[in-house]
C-alpha cells in the first residue's frame, strides 16, 4: 500500500498515532520513519491530515520490527511488503531463520564458555591451591590440536606456530571453543618425568560432536591449582601422580593444563594460576 493508496473501512482505521504508539511500545518518530518510507502507511483525515492506524497494523508493525532485528534494512522490508511474492517471502524468511539459529549457537558457546571458566573459578575460592584432591568435574567436551614436535615442546614459545594453527581451528562457526584453552602432558610421560606437551586443547561444556571434540573418559578427577606464588609447577605435577598412585587409583587421560586468567592484585602484582586434572576410573 502506498502512501496515497489508502483504501479500507475508516473505522478500522481509528487509533491515533499516540495510541497506536502506546500499544507497539514505540515512538510517533518511529512511525513518522516507518510511514516516510511507505513501509506502514496509516490513513490520513482529508480534513484535518491527522494519521489513523488499524488494530490490524499491529502484526504489521512487529513483522517490521522482528524483519529488522532479523537484520534486514529498511530497502529489504520494503521490497518485501511492495514486491514478494509468497514464494519469495517464504525464502528470504527462512533464510533469516537459519541466520539466527546460526547466531544463536555462537551465543550459546560463548556462554557456555563463561559458564565453564567461572566453575572453575568459583572452585578454586574453596579448594586449596597446590593440594591434589579427587573431584567430581563436569561432562566436559575436548577440541584438541595435537603438536608437531613434541620432543622440543617444554615452554608455551615452543610450541607458537601450533596455538595459531589451534586456535584458527576453534575460531571456526563449527567448533565448540577456544577459552578456556591449554596443554596436556601424557600421563606416561608424566610419570617419567618428561614434561613435555602434547596437545593443545579447548574446553566446553556444550556436548562433544565426536568429529572436532570428544567428551573427556570420566567425570571423576584427580584436581590441583597452581598459581604463580606456589612451588614449582613440576613440584604440583609430582604431587598429583604420588596422589594418583598413593589411592590406588587409575588414570585415564592426560593431565589438563588450563590457563585461565591473568590478573593484577591491588599492588598491581601480576597473578596467574593453572587448572590441572587427570581423569581417573570411576
Amino acid at each position: 500500500m502506498g502512501k496515497n493508496d489508502y483504501s479500507g473501512n475508516e473505522l478500522d482505521y481509528s487509533l491515533s498515532v499516540g495510541q497506536f504508539a502506546k500499544l507497539c511500545e514505540t515512538t510517533r518518530d518511529t512511525l513518522r520513519y516507518y510511514y516516510e518510507q511507505d513501509i506502514l502507511v496509516p490513513r490520513i483525515d482529508p480534513e484535518n491530515g491527522y494519521h489513523y492506524y488499524s488494530a490490524s497494523q499491529i502484526s504489521s508493525f512487529f513483522f517490521i520490527t522482528t524483519m529488522r532485528q532479523a537484520g534486514c534494512s529498511i530497502k529489504e522490508i520494503k521490497n518485501i511488503i511492495h514486491n514478494s511474492t509468497k514464494d519469495s517471502l517464504t525464502r528470504m524468511v527462512n533464510s533469516k531463520i537459519t541466520d539466527m539459529q546460526r547466531e544463536l549457537y555462537l551465543i550459546n558457546k560463548k556462554i557456555s564458555s563463561l559458564h565453564l571458566a567461572m566453575w572453575i573459578l568459583g572452585k578454586y575460592d574453596s579448594d586449596s591451591t597446590g593440594i591434589p584432591m579427587l573431584d567430581q568435574i563436569p561432562e566436559i567436551s575436548i577440541t584438541q590440536t595435537l603438536i608437531s614436535n613434541k620432543g622440543g615442546a617444554f615452554h608455551t614459545a615452543d610450541i607458537a606456530s601450533d596455538i595459531s594453527v589451534h586456535l584458527r581451528h576453534t575460531s571456526g562457526e563449527g567448533a565448540l571453543s577456544n577459552f578456556p584453552t591449554g596443554v596436556t602432558i601424557s600421563y606416561e610421560d608424566l610419570l617419567d618425568k618428561k614434561y613435555v606437551y602434547n596437545s593443545i586443547v579447548s574446553l566446553s561444556l556444550l556436548p562433544a560432536d565426536d568429529l572436532q571434540s570428544k567428551p573427556i573418559p570420566s567425570t571423576r578427577a584427580v584436581i590441583c591449582y597452581h598459581g604463580n606464588s606456589e612451588i614449582n609447577i613440576e613440584k604440583s605435577y609430582e604431587k598429583i601422580t604420588d596422589f594418583i598412585q598413593k589411592n590406588k587409583l587409575k588414570a585415564c587421560s592426560n593431565l589438563y593444563s588450563i590457563s585461565l586468567f591473568n590478573l593484577y592484585s591491588k599492588e598491581k602484582t601480576h597473578k596467574y594460576f593453572k587448572y590441572l586434572f587427570i581423569c581417573v576410573e570411576p
